[in-house]
């Protein structure tokens, strides 16, 4: 999709920041566009890991491999100006007392002037937002357009994608957001939101760098942009790098092209494609410290094994203690080994000396400017196993019935202190732990083992253990037939048999009285239809065979009665119903037979097509007509036929409602002959039409519209001229009228 080169007109600068520092606000649908797959795809890719400072993850990445810092919170920058005041500005920013409730990985933002006075605000930021002491991260994508015209659709294209939105929420707004990744504390939920690629201005890539973006040392951006410039972006997945919004006579001043790549009238549509854009390149990598675990087999000495993660180019990485005093301090400090190939994880394996292990040992990526530190507990390394053996399950179906036997767990875990091997506990399988005896514990009473046994140790370790299985496997369940519940029939009517209840079952066999063949006797579900011959109680046999041979029997009854009459009932008239909407014929108080629904169609009645029309209960969509034909309602017979051969007949009747009109703008250009008339039918199927008249309905014609879903028209014909003082007045093809409405000349 190509944008247009043609600026629109922005509000001032400090207009846009404040625009873009609106909390959370309602949730809209996703956005229709779909976007390329691979590195160029929409969404993020990866989220950092979190600032020891405030708990906020210290950058999120985009598949292009580009990463962004939340920026502006605790230094204040002016390339970052778009962050919510602190609690007490008087204050330094401490976390979380004196810390700014919302602020920006990015932020994208573009304000357009509208018809009728109106504005439209549009953005889409990743943002991060403190909340009730909760901590937030989402992304966001929010359309605000004041002065709206009620139920007029506007198709807004974004760099996130095209979307069409009304003012549903709002009589003359439109306001709809879509936030995505709004869970306290889990801040990957963001990666799945309608932000990223990253935009940046499009001079982003320029050599020599754009000295707007602050190049650093090496000659590269250190910000996406300026936070306060409206200027050209690039980065949209879809290619849509501007902000168009669609929709009849949205432009306020209908004789400028603002959008000379779309075709249409030039008052349906504004477009800029500059935005105000905040960012900063992040110069910090992080550390996160995964484990840190201890081993030892004498009093004096041992090792403590240190795992540590950053992205996955070389990092500096290094671990020292963190002693009660520098003098205590067990262990010299020492680097962490890692390689782009082991995909950002680090490790080293550290001797100590003392008595006891070090409690804490705290990790450092010291390429980061500043250095990012992590402080992690050191626990021993519990390992071990969890064995499930089987036992039997209980047959209470078995002749005789067999108990069940129960299984056994047995679990096995060792410290890694074995100079003094703490206490060792087992849950997971218990109301309570229970606690290992010399590293081993046998349940021997187990019905059913559960997928995981935790150990845990009294010196901190934690060990997750998968239970394995071994032990003979369990019998299938024997098979037991269900012959369905007892039947009544009438001489001539199909009867079906039912033993697909029946459990286990393998194949069927059914058998039956002398006299009467069944078709299809060796499935779930044969059939026969009675004679005179029949009459009275007729048992019916079914045996199903299970896995392993297992066999089982029931039987059902089925009797037989002479044939009745017909009898046809095609239920209560219907009526209010609105047109467009599905209706359903209910003839199940008729006797058993066969069934045929037509229509009694008299003149003038439009025709209804049924779906279902041989069953009780067909249904049709109500057609659209004008209110009344003949009598306004439509008419269906019901024919059933006995399978003594008698008929009897029914009729009933659905009867429409009139819908309601409104018109909410009637205006005539004079210089050009042309109409805007819009407003709302209550019938909110649509797919129906709408007469307008200038003046009462003997009037002229002035045009037709078809109503969309949701009840809103707008036409757009010519001729048919207005002069000071002339109305309009809308039927719709229901039968509704609207009040007459006064023409605005323009």
């Amino acid at each position: 999709m190509r944008f247009s080169k043609k600026d629109g007109l922005m509000k001032r600068k400090s207009a846009v920041i404040v625009a873009a520092l609106a909390l959370v606000g309602t949730t809209g649908v996703a956005f229709g566009a779909v976007g390329p797959a691979g590195i160029n795809g929409p969404g993020l890719a990866a989220v950092g890991p979190l600032s020891p400072v405030d708990g906020y993850p210290v950058w999120y990445q985009d598949k292009a491999g580009l990463r962004v810092e939340n920026c502006g919170i605790w230094t204040a920058d002016p390339m970052c100006p778009a962050v919510a005041p602190r609690p007490d500005p008087a204050l330094p920013t401490s976390f979380p007392d004196n810390y700014a409730p919302e602020a920006f990985y990015q932020l994208a933002s573009a304000v357009m002037p509208t018809a009728n006075a109106g504005k439209a605000t549009i953005v889409n930021n990743l943002e991060q937002s403190l909340i009730n002491g909760q901590q937030f991260t989402f992304s966001r994508v929010r359309i605000d357009i004041t002065n709206a015209t009620a139920g007029l659709s506007y198709t807004v294209t974004t760099p996130a994608g095209v979307k069409t939105v009304t003012t549903a929420n709002f009589p003359t707004r439109v306001f709809d957001t879509l936030d995505v990744g709004l869970a306290a504390g889990d801040f990957s939920g963001a990666l799945g939101g309608s932000v990223g690629p990253f935009l940046t201005w499009d001079t982003f890539n320029n050599v020599p760098a754009d000295p707007a973006l602050k190049p650093n040392a090496l000659g590269k951006p250190t910000y996406i942009g300026d936070g306060v410039t409206p200027h050209k972006v690039i980065g949209s997945p879809y290619g849509t790098n501007f902000v168009r919004i669609e929709a009849v006579g949205v432009n306020p001043t209908p004789l400028t092209d603002m959008c000379p790549t779309v075709a249409g009238p030039l008052a349906d549509c504004v477009e800029t494609n500059l935005l105000v854009l905040q960012g900063k390149i992040a110069t910090t990598s992080g550390v996160a410290a995964d484990q840190a675990t201890y081993s030892r087999s004498s009093a004096a000495a041992g090792n403590v094994d240190v795992y540590a993660s950053s992205i996955g180019d070389q990092q500096a990485i290094t671990t020292t203690d963190v002693p009660v005093a520098p003098a205590l301090a067990e262990f010299a400090p020492t680097e962490l080994t890692g390689s782009p190939g082991s995909a950002g994880h680090y490790f080293a394996r550290v001797p100590y000396v003392g008595a006891a292990p070090p409690t804490t040992v705290k990790v450092s990526n010291t390429g980061d400017v500043p250095v990012t530190t992590k402080n992690i507990a050191v626990v021993d390394q519990v390992t071990g196993t969890a064995v499930y053996t089987t036992g039997t399950p209980a047959n209470p179906a078995a002749v005789p019935p067999v108990a069940a036997t129960p299984g056994s767990l047995a679990i096995n875990a060792v410290s890694s202190d074995t100079f003094a091997p703490p206490v060792l506990t087992a849950s997971g399988f218990a109301a309570l732990p229970v606690p290992l005896t010399l590293g081993v514990l046998a349940v021997p009473v187990q019905d059913a083992p559960p997928v995981f046994v935790t150990v845990t140790s009294a010196a901190g370790g934690i060990a997750k253990l998968p239970v394995t299985v071994v032990g003979a496997a369990y019998n299938p369940i024997p098979a037991v037939a269900q012959a369905g519940p007892d039947q009544n029939a009438s001489v001539g009517a199909l009867v079906t048999l039912d033993g697909s209840a029946s459990v286990g079952a393998l194949t069927y066999a059914w058998t039956s009285p002398a006299g009467i063949v069944l078709a299809n006797p060796t499935t779930a579900t044969p059939t026969f239809t009675p004679t005179a011959a029949d009459l009275g109680a007729n048992v019916f046999t079914l045996t199903v065979t299970g896995a392993g041979g297992s066999t089982s029997t029931a039987t059902v009854t089925v009797t037989v009665t002479g044939a009745t009459p017909a009898v046809a009932n095609a239920g209560a008239n219907q009526t209010g119903i609105q047109r467009g909407s599905t209706v359903t014929l209910d003839g199940s108080l008729s006797s058993v037979g066969t069934y045929q629904w037509t229509q009694v169609a008299a003149a003038g009645d439009p025709t209804a097509t049924l779906a279902g029309a041989t069953t009780l209960r067909p249904t049709f969509k109500f057609p659209f007509y004008k209110s009344p034909a003949n009598n306004g309602a439509l008419t269906f017979n019901l024919q059933v036929t006995s399978v003594d051969g008698s008929i009897a007949n029914s009729t009933m009747t659905v009867s429409p409602s009139s819908d309601s009109v409104i018109v909410t703008r009637a205006e005539f250009v004079v210089s050009k002959g042309t109409w805007v008339i819009a407003g709302t039918s209550s019938n909110t199927v649509g797919g129906f039409t709408v007469t307008a008249h200038l003046g009462l309905l003997n009037g002229p014609v002035i045009g037709t519209a078809i109503v969309a879903a949701g009840g809103g028209f707008q036409l757009k014909p010519s001729g048919t001229p207005a002069v000071q003082g002339s109305q309009v007045t809308v039927e719709s093809q229901l039968g509704g009228v609207s009040a007459s409405f006064p023409v605005a000349l323009k």
